[in-house]
């Protein structure tokens, strides 16, 4: 993490401009969220009854989510958030024709399911879609009958994407997970390549995430007996990278030099041979070189591990890893001081009322897509993805509705307007992970088509503009709430998250340190949770590092979260007690506790800290070089706007 994301040459215009999204294509997914969207309104086509199917859709949504999660989680996931559909269509339906509640309905919809769905990290597209299925509910006056009628249907319409989306099941029933161990030793791979480059620490958080999703695959509740084969096969190799990226740290902390080409492919082609189920080809041990012996060693010892991981031998650990944070815990975490969950629904909730409000008061025809496009918006954590998402969807929308408005000025037949439904929800799917702007232009010509279906009286032209301008207020409110509302959310957490971080490193540290030979379940606990709090810390960073006005705050402590990342992975790679040196008597283990703590208070108010005060040898030399390293970074003087917030944060 050598320079701030907060300092670099026209980042900010560079960040608005750029498409966004991850690399590749989702056709799977998009596959099947085409048949599930399919399969209602063909029913109700040909039954005669195409607004049916067009309500049993907002139920179909549900094949949009769960896409990367093992089959058994995902049957709980995908039953979850179809309840949650229904429940969206129940309460768009109580709330029909009365226009000033309406907004605020969707609007605590969107902030509900938002909170929800960034808190159990079910990924995109969030909370818009639920909102999206009950603002499409509102438009009627209330009806009790209608009402129980659009809940029926839509509860049939998710069971009908339950069942696509677990048919995969059929076929490949370890699928998920192995994809998911897969693309863990790819990420591994690239950390292995960055080591000694610029992107070092960028990808050693690409590899944490990758590991962490690919252990909580392979960790999914068990299944019947005799049908874990799959996934107990996975769990080694799970374990081994682990090894891998544990060996990988203690060399970068040991020297910045990059590491052997062989090793990054090896576990390439181990990846590639994880996904054809297929033994991985042996790494040749490497020869002699003319390399101190201590930098030789480093890197025998991530050769060693890259081996064993290849070779697939058994991992001498099996109770290091311990199993994923449970759903409650995961919620009542999102409510936490450091959390950026909570201030990102109030955000969407807030937008999504007041697009609803302005556009009912300027006399829109639709004001409900005010209230979607403004939620769309506000997904981005800060200033700039909220800018971005606002300018992408706007440009996406104008595509889109020139493409939608051709394909109805030639009035389509229910067949043909049903395929093109299909059409559309598999190309939105398909691209817009890769290109947010791409996949807009998808989606305006879904909504679209939809509409269409429900009111087919309604003028092309008309729906076209209607489209057009409620898609303009949703945006601007978007992006002016996003430039209002809690727009400093990640810098003002940032000093309370690096502190936090400190301190569950203080107590990793303490546990390894007085830990026997063997280590302990309490080191194991201390370092499985300081794992999740380093992905943290690096995700507030980033999302700082988008906040507007450029966060002097970020650039003053990059310096310690660099330090931090690396006390913090020295320590989750450290499984038992350094070695060669004694372990410090407890009084000692007690003093380096409390210098933990003096720096968390230090990077929490803005103070400089006291002189560390530890005495020599008792640390191991890397864990008191990143230690002195942190020190130095939180001393560092306090200059301008920064140093006044600082001290008025210290006096407090």
């Amino acid at each position: 993490m050598p320079h701030s994301p907060a300092t670099r040459a026209g980042g900010f215009l560079r960040d608005v401009l750029r498409p966004g999204g991850g690399p590749g294509y989702r056709y799977a997914p998009g596959l099947r969220a085409a048949v599930s969207m399919g399969i209602p309104l063909t029913a109700g086509a040909a039954t005669g009854h195409l607004p049916w199917g067009l309500t049993a859709t907002m139920g179909a949504f549900t094949a949009v989510y769960g896409a990367k999660e093992p089959y058994a989680r995902r049957a709980v996931l995908l039953a979850g958030v179809g309840a949650g559909f229904v429940l969206s269509v129940a309460a768009g339906s109580l709330a029909g024709g009365r226009i000033w509640l309406a907004p605020v309905v969707i609007g605590l919809v969107g902030a509900v399911a938002t909170y929800v769905c960034d808190a159990l990290r079910i990924g995109p597209p969030g909370g818009y879609l639920f909102a999206l299925a009950c603002a499409m509910s509102t438009p009627l006056p209330f009806d009790g009958a209608a009402t129980g009628q659009r809940v029926a249907l839509a509860a049939a319409g998710a069971a009908c994407a339950w069942l696509v989306s677990m048919s995969g099941f059929l076929v490949d029933r370890g699928g998920p997970e192995t994809t998911a161990v897969a693309d863990a030793y790819e990420q591994l791979a690239a950390y292995l390549d960055a080591i000694g480059g610029p992107r070092q620490d960028a990808a050693q958080h690409q590899a944490a995430i990758a590991l962490r999703t690919a252990w909580y695959a392979v960790a999914a509740p068990p299944q019947p007996r005799g049908r874990a084969g799959g996934r107990a096969r996975l769990r080694p190799a799970v374990r081994q990278a682990h090894h891998v990226f544990a060996a990988a740290v203690r060399a970068a902390a040991a020297s910045r030099e990059p590491l052997p080409d062989d090793l990054a492919g090896a576990l390439r082609s181990t990846a590639d041979c994880l996904r054809e189920r297929r033994a991985s080809p042996p790494l040749p041990a490497p020869g002699p070189g003319g390399e101190p012996a201590e930098r030789r060693a480093v890197r025998g010892e991530v050769g060693q591990a890259v081996r064993d991981a290849v070779s697939g031998a058994p991992p001498d650990d099996a109770g290091e890893l311990l199993e994923p944070s449970s759903a409650t815990r995961l919620l009542a975490s999102a409510r936490k001081r450091h959390s950026l969950v909570l201030p990102a629904a109030l955000r969407v909730g807030s937008g999504a009322v007041i697009a609803g409000w302005l556009a009912h008061v300027s006399g829109f025809a639709q004001p409900y897509w005010a209230s979607g496009a403004a939620i769309v918006v506000l997904q981005g954590a800060n200033v700039t993805t909220v800018i971005r998402r606002g300018l992408q969807r706007g440009a996406g929308t104008a595509a889109g509705v020139l493409l939608g408005g051709t394909v109805l000025a030639l009035h389509p037949g229910p067949a043909a307007l049903v395929a093109a439904v299909m059409l559309a929800q598999f190309a939105a799917e398909a691209v817009l992970a890769h290109n947010y702007a791409l996949g807009v232009a998808f989606i305006t010509p879904l909504s679209l088509f939809l509409t269409e279906a429900a009111q087919p009286a309604l003028p092309v032209g008309h729906l076209v503009a209607a489209r057009l301008l409620d898609t303009v207020c949703g945006c601007a409110v978007g992006v002016a709430a996003g430039l209002t509302l809690w727009r400093r959310t990640s810098t003002v957490r940032l000093p309370s998250t690096l502190a936090h971080v400190i301190r569950a490193e203080g107590t990793a540290w303490h546990l390894i340190l007085t830990a026997d030979d063997s280590g302990n379940g309490a080191a194991a606990t201390a370092r499985h949770r300081l794992r999740t709090e380093l992905i943290n810390l690096r995700t507030v960073a980033e999302s700082a590092a988008g906040d507007r006005p450029a966060p002097c705050e970020l650039a003053r402590l990059w310096p310690a979260i660099a330090a931090t990342q690396q006390l913090g992975y020295l320590a989750v790679s450290t499984t038992r007690p350094p070695s060669p040196r004694p372990r410090p008597d407890p009084g000692d283990a007690a003093r380096v506790r409390r210098a933990f703590d003096t720096l968390a208070a230090s990077a929490a108010t803005g103070a400089p800290p006291p002189p560390l005060g530890l005495p020599p040898l008792v640390l191991p030399a890397r864990l008191d070089a990143a230690l002195h390293a942190l020190h130095s970074a939180l001393s560092a003087p306090h200059t301008g706007e920064c140093g006044r917030r600082s001290l008025r944060r210290g006096r407090r």
